[in-house]
């Protein structure tokens, strides 16, 4: 049974991946053909349908620890989706779309700064299927796991998603950095 919660969990990473090579595809286009707000757009779209999927799976745990009577965990999985909505919120509020003025003198980068971009954003789209791995995960070995042991693994889960949006919110600093020059 545990070979096939695998597949399950590396199809749909595979999926998201996928799906977040588009995205990145489309920006790393459009960043050099100087459409900067669109590409821009499109990433910021894609993170934004990835802390739903998130969203849902935490949802969907809260749902399983509540039966299982484990308050402790039920409690950090509700302050996990009020992070995931804070993601969420600043990719659909960001430096970009909020301060248009600040740029949209951008024209073409330089294509080491669209490549410094394009990876950058690689890596913060990597980090949500890594976190939605987890997710996956957990859900596959709640049964053999003890209430400490869910508590633990839904820590590791929120400090993973920490990191991707302090990598995330490093983006706006680097997209000003860039502009500026």
């Amino acid at each position: 049974m545990g070979n096939g919660g695998l597949m399950d969990v590396s199809s749909s990473a595979l999926a998201a991946t996928v799906q977040g090579v588009r995205a990145l595809i489309s920006a790393y286009d459009g960043y050099e053909k100087g459409r900067f707000m669109k590409s821009d757009e499109a990433v910021r779209a894609e993170i934004q349908r990835r802390c739903e999927m998130l969203t849902r799976h935490a949802e969907k745990l809260q749902g399983d620890v509540h039966t299982a009577g484990n308050r402790d965990a039920r409690g950090r999985l509700e302050s996990m989706i009020e992070s995931i909505n804070l993601l969420r919120n600043e990719a659909q509020f960001s430096v970009t779309s909020n301060h248009v003025s600040q740029h949209t003198g951008i024209g073409k980068l330089k294509a080491k700064a669209v490549r410094k971009l394009v990876n950058h954003d690689s890596e913060v789209l990597q980090a949500l299927v890594d976190t939605t791995r987890m997710a996956n995960e957990l859900a596959d070995e709640m049964s053999n796991l003890d209430d400490e042991g869910i508590v633990a693994r839904i820590s590791d889960w929120h400090q993973k998603l920490t990191r991707t949006r302090n990598m995330y919110l490093e983006r706006n600093m680097y997209i000003d950095g860039l502009t500026k020059r």
